[in-house]
Protein backbone atom coordinates (compact mmCIF):
# COMPACT_ATOMS: atom_id res chain seq x y z
CA UNK A 1 0.00 0.00 0.00
CA UNK A 2 2.86 2.39 0.79
CA UNK A 3 5.53 1.00 -1.51
CA UNK A 4 5.10 3.37 -4.47
CA UNK A 5 5.67 6.35 -2.18
CA UNK A 6 8.54 4.98 -0.14
CA UNK A 7 10.37 3.59 -3.16
CA UNK A 8 10.74 7.16 -4.44
CA UNK A 9 11.01 8.95 -1.10
CA UNK A 10 13.09 12.14 -1.17
CA UNK A 11 11.79 14.37 1.60
CA UNK A 12 9.81 14.15 4.84
CA UNK A 13 7.91 16.51 7.13
CA UNK A 14 7.57 15.09 10.63
CA UNK A 15 6.51 16.34 14.07
CA UNK A 16 9.17 16.61 16.77
CA UNK A 17 7.36 16.13 20.08
CA UNK A 18 8.61 13.39 22.41
CA UNK A 19 8.34 9.76 21.36
CA UNK A 20 5.44 9.11 23.75
CA UNK A 21 3.27 11.65 21.93
CA UNK A 22 4.49 12.03 18.34
CA UNK A 23 6.54 8.84 18.00
CA UNK A 24 3.70 7.00 16.29
CA UNK A 25 3.41 9.71 13.62
CA UNK A 26 7.11 9.39 12.83
CA UNK A 27 7.10 5.63 13.11
CA UNK A 28 4.45 5.36 10.41
CA UNK A 29 7.03 6.81 8.07
CA UNK A 30 10.21 5.27 9.44
CA UNK A 31 8.85 1.70 9.63
CA UNK A 32 7.93 1.83 5.92
CA UNK A 33 11.39 2.82 4.71
CA UNK A 34 12.79 0.52 2.05
CA UNK A 35 16.17 -1.16 2.56
CA UNK A 36 18.01 1.32 0.35
CA UNK A 37 16.78 4.31 2.32
CA UNK A 38 17.57 2.64 5.64
CA UNK A 39 21.18 2.51 4.42
CA UNK A 40 21.27 6.03 3.01
CA UNK A 41 24.55 7.84 3.62
CA UNK A 42 23.38 11.41 4.32
CA UNK A 43 20.42 13.25 5.79
CA UNK A 44 19.91 17.01 5.98
CA UNK A 45 17.60 17.88 8.88
CA UNK A 46 15.92 21.30 9.10
CA UNK A 47 15.24 21.92 12.77
CA UNK A 48 12.61 24.25 14.18
CA UNK A 49 13.54 27.21 16.37
CA UNK A 50 11.22 27.56 19.36
CA UNK A 51 13.13 30.42 20.98
CA UNK A 52 14.27 33.06 18.51
CA UNK A 53 16.02 35.29 21.06
CA UNK A 54 19.42 36.55 19.92
CA UNK A 55 18.82 35.28 16.42
CA UNK A 56 21.08 36.46 13.63
CA UNK A 57 20.94 36.22 9.87
CA UNK A 58 23.17 33.16 10.10
CA UNK A 59 21.74 29.64 9.98
CA UNK A 60 22.73 27.77 13.11
CA UNK A 61 24.38 24.39 12.68
CA UNK A 62 23.25 22.11 15.50
CA UNK A 63 25.09 19.02 14.29
CA UNK A 64 27.68 18.65 11.58
CA UNK A 65 29.30 15.39 10.60
CA UNK A 66 32.71 15.79 8.93
CA UNK A 67 31.17 14.31 5.77
CA UNK A 68 29.46 17.68 5.28
CA UNK A 69 32.55 19.90 5.73
CA UNK A 70 32.64 20.97 2.08
CA UNK A 71 29.07 22.16 2.42
CA UNK A 72 30.20 25.51 3.80
CA UNK A 73 32.58 26.43 0.98
CA UNK A 74 31.33 28.95 -1.61
CA UNK A 75 27.76 28.91 -0.32
CA UNK A 76 25.16 31.67 -0.67
CA UNK A 77 23.88 31.52 2.89
CA UNK A 78 25.69 32.36 6.14
CA UNK A 79 26.22 29.65 8.75
CA UNK A 80 27.21 29.60 12.38
CA UNK A 81 28.49 26.50 14.12
CA UNK A 82 30.39 28.05 17.05
CA UNK A 83 28.31 30.89 18.49
CA UNK A 84 24.80 29.53 18.87
CA UNK A 85 22.04 31.72 20.25
CA UNK A 86 20.32 30.88 23.54
CA UNK A 87 17.39 29.47 21.57
CA UNK A 88 19.58 27.34 19.31
CA UNK A 89 21.55 25.91 22.23
CA UNK A 90 18.36 24.73 23.91
CA UNK A 91 16.48 23.74 20.75
CA UNK A 92 14.78 20.35 21.19
CA UNK A 93 13.24 19.72 17.75
CA UNK A 94 16.14 17.49 16.72
CA UNK A 95 17.20 16.19 20.14
CA UNK A 96 13.83 14.56 20.70
CA UNK A 97 13.91 12.59 17.42
CA UNK A 98 17.65 12.01 17.00
CA UNK A 99 17.67 8.50 18.48
CA UNK A 100 14.78 7.41 16.25
CA UNK A 101 16.47 8.68 13.09
CA UNK A 102 19.74 6.96 14.01
CA UNK A 103 17.85 3.75 14.77
CA UNK A 104 15.93 3.63 11.49
CA UNK A 105 18.61 5.05 9.18
CA UNK A 106 21.64 2.84 9.71
CA UNK A 107 25.12 4.41 9.37
CA UNK A 108 23.69 7.76 8.26
CA UNK A 109 25.62 11.03 8.53
CA UNK A 110 23.42 13.94 9.59
CA UNK A 111 23.66 17.68 9.04
CA UNK A 112 21.24 19.62 11.28
CA UNK A 113 20.50 23.19 10.18
CA UNK A 114 18.39 25.62 12.18
CA UNK A 115 17.23 28.71 10.28
CA UNK A 116 16.15 31.81 12.22
CA UNK A 117 13.60 34.54 11.43
CA UNK A 118 16.48 36.60 10.00
CA UNK A 119 17.92 33.88 7.75
CA UNK A 120 17.75 34.11 3.99
CA UNK A 121 15.54 31.08 3.32
CA UNK A 122 15.92 31.27 -0.43
CA UNK A 123 19.71 31.20 -0.22
CA UNK A 124 19.58 28.36 2.29
CA UNK A 125 17.30 26.42 -0.07
CA UNK A 126 19.67 27.08 -2.99
CA UNK A 127 22.62 25.76 -0.98
CA UNK A 128 20.72 22.56 -0.15
CA UNK A 129 19.52 22.14 -3.75
CA UNK A 130 23.09 22.52 -5.03
CA UNK A 131 24.38 20.07 -2.46
CA UNK A 132 21.74 17.48 -3.38
CA UNK A 133 22.42 17.95 -7.10
CA UNK A 134 26.20 17.62 -6.68
CA UNK A 135 26.05 14.47 -4.59
CA UNK A 136 26.23 11.19 -6.47
CA UNK A 137 24.28 9.35 -3.79
CA UNK A 138 20.75 10.07 -2.64
CA UNK A 139 20.16 12.50 0.23
CA UNK A 140 16.94 12.61 2.23
CA UNK A 141 15.75 16.02 3.41
CA UNK A 142 13.77 16.16 6.65
CA UNK A 143 11.90 19.18 7.99
CA UNK A 144 9.98 19.37 11.23
CA UNK A 145 7.03 21.20 12.72
CA UNK A 146 4.18 20.63 15.12
CA UNK A 147 0.89 22.35 14.37
CA UNK A 148 -1.71 23.92 16.67
CA UNK A 149 -0.74 24.12 20.35
CA UNK A 150 -3.90 24.49 22.41
CA UNK A 151 -4.67 24.88 26.10
CA UNK A 152 -3.99 26.74 29.32
CA UNK A 153 -0.23 26.38 28.99
CA UNK A 154 -0.36 28.17 25.62
CA UNK A 155 -2.72 30.89 26.85
CA UNK A 156 -5.15 30.41 23.94
CA UNK A 157 -8.29 28.71 25.27
CA UNK A 158 -10.37 30.93 22.97
CA UNK A 159 -8.62 29.64 19.85
CA UNK A 160 -10.93 26.65 19.32
CA UNK A 161 -14.68 26.18 19.50
CA UNK A 162 -16.53 23.14 20.84
CA UNK A 163 -15.98 20.31 20.05
CA UNK A 164 -12.36 21.35 20.35
CA UNK A 165 -10.49 18.52 18.65
CA UNK A 166 -12.84 18.67 15.65
CA UNK A 167 -12.53 22.46 15.37
CA UNK A 168 -8.77 21.91 15.36
CA UNK A 169 -9.16 19.59 12.34
CA UNK A 170 -11.23 22.23 10.54
CA UNK A 171 -8.72 24.99 11.33
CA UNK A 172 -5.79 22.85 10.11
CA UNK A 173 -7.29 21.22 7.03
CA UNK A 174 -6.33 24.03 4.65
CA UNK A 175 -2.81 24.17 6.10
CA UNK A 176 -2.24 20.43 5.65
CA UNK A 177 -3.72 20.61 2.17
CA UNK A 178 -1.33 23.47 1.36
CA UNK A 179 1.67 21.58 2.74
CA UNK A 180 0.80 18.60 0.57
CA UNK A 181 0.75 20.92 -2.46
CA UNK A 182 3.98 22.81 -1.71
CA UNK A 183 2.19 25.97 -0.57
CA UNK A 184 2.45 28.06 2.57
CA UNK A 185 0.37 31.05 3.71
CA UNK A 186 0.79 33.45 6.62
CA UNK A 187 -2.05 31.68 8.42
CA UNK A 188 -0.29 28.34 7.95
CA UNK A 189 2.92 29.70 9.44
CA UNK A 190 1.07 31.18 12.40
CA UNK A 191 -0.11 27.76 13.59
CA UNK A 192 3.33 26.16 13.25
CA UNK A 193 6.30 26.05 15.60
CA UNK A 194 8.65 25.11 12.72
CA UNK A 195 7.73 27.74 10.17
CA UNK A 196 11.32 28.50 9.10
CA UNK A 197 12.11 24.84 8.64
CA UNK A 198 8.95 24.29 6.57
CA UNK A 199 9.39 27.47 4.54
CA UNK A 200 12.85 26.32 3.46
CA UNK A 201 11.70 22.76 2.80
CA UNK A 202 8.86 23.87 0.52
CA UNK A 203 11.16 26.08 -1.58
CA UNK A 204 13.25 22.95 -2.20
CA UNK A 205 10.22 20.73 -2.80
CA UNK A 206 8.86 23.21 -5.33
CA UNK A 207 12.22 23.30 -7.13
CA UNK A 208 12.30 19.53 -7.51
CA UNK A 209 8.55 19.40 -8.18
CA UNK A 210 8.02 16.78 -5.50
CA UNK A 211 4.60 15.30 -4.94
CA UNK A 212 3.42 14.24 -1.50
CA UNK A 213 1.18 11.97 0.54
CA UNK A 214 -0.05 12.49 4.07
CA UNK A 215 0.80 9.45 6.18
CA UNK A 216 -0.47 10.30 9.66
CA UNK A 217 -2.32 13.00 11.58
CA UNK A 218 -3.55 13.23 15.17
CA UNK A 219 -2.94 15.22 18.36
CA UNK A 220 -1.34 14.56 21.74
CA UNK A 221 -4.66 14.17 23.58
CA UNK A 222 -5.32 10.90 21.72
CA UNK A 223 -1.78 9.51 21.34
CA UNK A 224 -2.58 6.36 23.36
CA UNK A 225 -5.82 5.48 21.49
CA UNK A 226 -6.19 3.04 18.62
CA UNK A 227 -6.16 4.21 15.02
CA UNK A 228 -9.95 4.65 14.82
CA UNK A 229 -10.53 6.38 18.14
CA UNK A 230 -7.76 8.86 17.33
CA UNK A 231 -10.11 10.25 14.70
CA UNK A 232 -13.39 10.20 16.59
CA UNK A 233 -14.70 13.53 17.81
CA UNK A 234 -14.36 14.10 21.53
CA UNK A 235 -17.68 15.62 22.60
CA UNK A 236 -16.59 16.20 26.20
CA UNK A 237 -16.93 19.90 27.04
CA UNK A 238 -13.80 20.01 29.20
CA UNK A 239 -11.05 21.94 27.41
CA UNK A 240 -8.12 19.57 26.98
CA UNK A 241 -4.57 20.66 26.28
CA UNK A 242 -3.00 19.20 23.15
CA UNK A 243 -0.49 19.67 20.32
CA UNK A 244 -1.26 18.56 16.77
CA UNK A 245 0.99 16.43 14.55
CA UNK A 246 1.18 15.57 10.85
CA UNK A 247 3.58 13.36 8.88
CA UNK A 248 4.01 13.80 5.12
CA UNK A 249 6.29 12.12 2.59
CA UNK A 250 7.56 13.84 -0.56
CA UNK A 251 9.11 12.46 -3.72
CA UNK A 252 8.90 11.92 -7.46
CA UNK A 253 5.79 9.77 -7.39
CA UNK A 254 2.35 10.15 -8.89
CA UNK A 255 0.09 12.18 -6.64
CA UNK A 256 -2.85 9.88 -7.21
CA UNK A 257 -5.97 9.17 -5.20
CA UNK A 258 -5.10 5.76 -3.82
CA UNK A 259 -6.54 5.38 -0.33
CA UNK A 260 -3.98 5.04 2.46
CA UNK A 261 -4.63 3.94 6.06
CA UNK A 262 -4.98 7.53 7.32
CA UNK A 263 -7.83 8.14 4.83
CA UNK A 264 -9.58 5.01 6.02
CA UNK A 265 -9.02 5.59 9.74
CA UNK A 266 -10.46 9.08 9.42
CA UNK A 267 -13.53 7.80 7.59
CA UNK A 268 -14.28 5.34 10.40
CA UNK A 269 -13.76 8.02 13.01
CA UNK A 270 -16.24 10.16 11.07
CA UNK A 271 -18.84 7.36 10.93
CA UNK A 272 -18.61 6.67 14.66
CA UNK A 273 -18.79 10.40 15.41
CA UNK A 274 -21.91 10.86 13.27
CA UNK A 275 -23.61 7.96 15.04
CA UNK A 276 -22.70 9.40 18.45
CA UNK A 277 -23.89 12.89 17.55
CA UNK A 278 -27.22 11.68 16.15
CA UNK A 279 -27.90 9.43 19.13
CA UNK A 280 -27.22 12.36 21.48
CA UNK A 281 -29.15 14.91 19.39
CA UNK A 282 -26.00 16.98 18.84
CA UNK A 283 -26.44 19.23 15.81
CA UNK A 284 -23.08 19.26 14.04
CA UNK A 285 -21.95 19.12 10.43
CA UNK A 286 -19.23 16.47 10.33
CA UNK A 287 -17.10 15.92 7.25
CA UNK A 288 -13.69 14.62 6.27
CA UNK A 289 -10.91 17.23 5.94
CA UNK A 290 -10.18 18.64 2.52
CA UNK A 291 -7.00 16.60 2.04
CA UNK A 292 -8.58 13.18 2.72
CA UNK A 293 -8.54 11.18 -0.53
CA UNK A 294 -12.21 10.20 -0.26
CA UNK A 295 -12.79 13.80 -1.38
CA UNK A 296 -11.17 13.06 -4.74
CA UNK A 297 -12.94 9.87 -5.83
CA UNK A 298 -16.53 9.59 -7.03
CA UNK A 299 -17.18 5.86 -6.75
CA UNK A 300 -20.41 4.60 -5.29
CA UNK A 301 -20.24 3.95 -1.54
CA UNK A 302 -22.16 1.67 0.81
CA UNK A 303 -21.89 1.99 4.58
CA UNK A 304 -23.11 -0.95 6.63
CA UNK A 305 -22.97 -2.10 10.24
CA UNK A 306 -23.07 -5.48 11.95
CA UNK A 307 -24.06 -6.40 15.47
CA UNK A 308 -23.06 -9.88 16.64
CA UNK A 309 -22.17 -10.71 13.02
CA UNK A 310 -25.63 -9.80 11.75
CA UNK A 311 -26.17 -6.86 9.44
CA UNK A 312 -28.24 -4.18 11.12
CA UNK A 313 -27.90 -1.33 8.61
CA UNK A 314 -26.85 -0.92 5.00
CA UNK A 315 -27.18 2.31 3.06
CA UNK A 316 -25.46 3.29 -0.18
CA UNK A 317 -25.26 5.91 -2.90
CA UNK A 318 -24.23 5.00 -6.42
CA UNK A 319 -21.97 6.96 -8.73
CA UNK A 320 -23.57 9.22 -11.34
CA UNK A 321 -22.14 9.22 -14.80
CA UNK A 322 -22.20 13.02 -15.06
CA UNK A 323 -20.40 16.15 -13.93
CA UNK A 324 -22.63 16.94 -10.95
CA UNK A 325 -21.79 13.78 -9.01
CA UNK A 326 -20.87 14.13 -5.35
CA UNK A 327 -17.61 12.86 -3.89
CA UNK A 328 -17.20 9.55 -2.06
CA UNK A 329 -16.60 11.60 1.09
CA UNK A 330 -20.07 13.15 0.89
CA UNK A 331 -21.57 9.76 0.05
CA UNK A 332 -20.06 8.32 3.23
CA UNK A 333 -21.57 11.16 5.29
CA UNK A 334 -25.00 10.94 3.66
CA UNK A 335 -25.14 7.15 3.91
CA UNK A 336 -24.05 7.20 7.54
CA UNK A 337 -26.72 9.78 8.38
CA UNK A 338 -29.36 7.25 7.27
CA UNK A 339 -27.93 4.16 8.96
CA UNK A 340 -29.56 4.62 12.37
CA UNK A 341 -33.08 4.89 10.92
CA UNK A 342 -32.30 1.97 8.63
CA UNK A 343 -31.26 -0.15 11.60
CA UNK A 344 -34.62 0.60 13.24
CA UNK A 345 -37.04 0.50 10.32
CA UNK A 346 -35.61 -2.19 8.03
CA UNK A 347 -33.54 -4.43 10.25
CA UNK A 348 -35.34 -4.06 13.57
CA UNK A 349 -31.93 -4.15 15.29
CA UNK A 350 -31.18 -0.54 16.24
CA UNK A 351 -27.81 1.12 16.57
CA UNK A 352 -27.83 2.54 20.11
CA UNK A 353 -25.47 4.24 22.52
CA UNK A 354 -25.22 0.98 24.42
CA UNK A 355 -24.00 -1.02 21.40
CA UNK A 356 -22.15 1.73 19.52
CA UNK A 357 -18.75 0.40 20.59
CA UNK A 358 -19.75 -3.16 19.70
CA UNK A 359 -20.82 -2.72 16.08
CA UNK A 360 -18.57 -3.68 13.20
CA UNK A 361 -18.54 -1.17 10.35
CA UNK A 362 -17.97 -1.81 6.67
CA UNK A 363 -17.40 0.64 3.83
CA UNK A 364 -17.85 -0.88 0.41
CA UNK A 365 -16.41 1.04 -2.54
CA UNK A 366 -18.15 0.22 -5.82
CA UNK A 367 -16.09 -0.11 -8.98
CA UNK A 368 -15.95 3.06 -11.05
CA UNK A 369 -19.02 3.10 -13.27
CA UNK A 370 -16.83 2.93 -16.38
CA UNK A 371 -15.86 -0.62 -15.35
CA UNK A 372 -19.40 -1.98 -14.99
CA UNK A 373 -20.50 -4.61 -17.48
CA UNK A 374 -24.00 -4.21 -18.92
CA UNK A 375 -26.20 -6.97 -20.32
CA UNK A 376 -29.86 -7.55 -20.92
CA UNK A 377 -30.92 -9.06 -17.60
CA UNK A 378 -32.61 -12.01 -19.32
CA UNK A 379 -29.11 -13.14 -20.40
CA UNK A 380 -28.10 -13.68 -16.76
CA UNK A 381 -27.81 -17.45 -17.25
CA UNK A 382 -24.80 -16.84 -19.48
CA UNK A 383 -23.38 -13.66 -17.97
CA UNK A 384 -23.79 -13.84 -14.20
CA UNK A 385 -22.60 -16.55 -11.83
CA UNK A 386 -23.11 -16.59 -8.07
CA UNK A 387 -19.71 -18.19 -7.57
CA UNK A 388 -18.03 -15.08 -9.03
CA UNK A 389 -19.29 -13.08 -6.03
CA UNK A 390 -20.08 -9.95 -8.01
CA UNK A 391 -22.64 -7.25 -7.34
CA UNK A 392 -25.58 -6.47 -9.60
CA UNK A 393 -27.50 -3.27 -10.27
CA UNK A 394 -30.81 -4.15 -11.92
CA UNK A 395 -32.74 -1.59 -13.96
CA UNK A 396 -36.21 -2.77 -14.88
CA UNK A 397 -37.90 -1.54 -18.08
CA UNK A 398 -40.19 0.68 -15.95
CA UNK A 399 -37.07 2.42 -14.48
CA UNK A 400 -37.37 0.71 -11.10
CA UNK A 401 -33.94 -0.19 -9.77
CA UNK A 402 -32.37 -2.31 -7.06
CA UNK A 403 -28.98 -3.73 -6.21
CA UNK A 404 -27.40 -6.67 -4.46
CA UNK A 405 -23.85 -6.20 -3.20
CA UNK A 406 -21.36 -9.04 -3.84
CA UNK A 407 -21.98 -10.43 -0.34
CA UNK A 408 -25.50 -11.50 -1.40
CA UNK A 409 -24.12 -13.76 -4.12
CA UNK A 410 -21.51 -15.06 -1.72
CA UNK A 411 -24.01 -15.80 1.07
CA UNK A 412 -26.49 -17.52 -1.26
CA UNK A 413 -24.16 -19.33 -3.65
CA UNK A 414 -25.29 -22.76 -2.41
CA UNK A 415 -28.87 -21.73 -1.63
CA UNK A 416 -30.26 -19.80 -4.61
CA UNK A 417 -30.38 -20.51 -8.29
CA UNK A 418 -29.72 -17.65 -10.70
CA UNK A 419 -33.47 -17.38 -11.15
CA UNK A 420 -34.02 -17.09 -7.40
CA UNK A 421 -31.46 -14.29 -7.30
CA UNK A 422 -33.08 -12.41 -10.17
CA UNK A 423 -36.63 -12.87 -8.89
CA UNK A 424 -35.66 -11.56 -5.45
CA UNK A 425 -33.79 -8.58 -6.88
CA UNK A 426 -36.69 -7.73 -9.17
CA UNK A 427 -39.09 -7.79 -6.22
CA UNK A 428 -36.67 -5.61 -4.24
CA UNK A 429 -36.93 -2.98 -7.00
CA UNK A 430 -40.68 -2.78 -6.46
CA UNK A 431 -41.43 -4.62 -9.71
CA UNK A 432 -42.99 -8.00 -10.40
CA UNK A 433 -40.59 -10.84 -9.77
CA UNK A 434 -40.36 -11.81 -13.47
CA UNK A 435 -39.95 -8.29 -14.86
CA UNK A 436 -36.22 -8.87 -15.18
CA UNK A 437 -37.00 -11.16 -18.13
CA UNK A 438 -38.25 -8.26 -20.24
CA UNK A 439 -35.94 -7.43 -23.18
CA UNK A 440 -35.80 -3.81 -21.99
CA UNK A 441 -34.56 -4.68 -18.51
CA UNK A 442 -30.80 -4.52 -17.94
CA UNK A 443 -28.30 -5.74 -15.39
CA UNK A 444 -25.03 -4.02 -14.56
CA UNK A 445 -22.32 -6.22 -13.04
CA UNK A 446 -19.75 -4.65 -10.74
CA UNK A 447 -17.19 -5.49 -8.09
CA UNK A 448 -16.38 -3.75 -4.83
CA UNK A 449 -13.51 -3.17 -2.44
CA UNK A 450 -14.49 -3.88 1.15
CA UNK A 451 -13.03 -2.03 4.11
CA UNK A 452 -14.20 -3.64 7.34
CA UNK A 453 -13.43 -2.51 10.87
CA UNK A 454 -13.66 -5.20 13.52
CA UNK A 455 -14.43 -3.74 16.95
CA UNK A 456 -13.05 -6.70 18.90
CA UNK A 457 -9.64 -6.76 17.20
CA UNK A 458 -9.40 -3.05 16.30
CA UNK A 459 -8.26 -4.21 12.86
CA UNK A 460 -9.29 -2.95 9.45
CA UNK A 461 -9.38 -5.44 6.59
CA UNK A 462 -9.01 -3.85 3.18
CA UNK A 463 -9.67 -6.03 0.14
Amino acid sequence: MYSKYFNKLQGIIIPHAGIQYAGSARNNIFKNLNDNDKSIKKIIYLAALHDSRNSTDKVFILENDKEFDNYFINTKCKYNIDNLSIGAINEHSYKWVKDEIIYFFKNTKILVLCPTPLSNFKNLAIDIINYINNEKEKIILIATTDLIHYGDRFNNLDLLNYPYNYDKVKKEEETIYNLSNNKLTNYDENIMCGRYSIRTFLIISNFFNWNSRIIDYYDSSVFSLNNIKKHEINFVKEKKEFVSYVSIVYGSFDNDNELLPIDIFQSYGLIKSIFYAKLNNIDIDIKLPKWNKFNYIYNGIFVSTELENKTNSCIGIFQNNNDNDITASIKIVNSTNSCINDSINRWDNPITLDNLDKINIKIEIIDDISKWKCFQSNTCYNNFYLKDKKGMYLKIYNNNTATFLPSVAQDNENIWSIEDYMNTLSLKSGSNKLDWKNDNSFMYIYDTKKIKYNTLTNNINFN
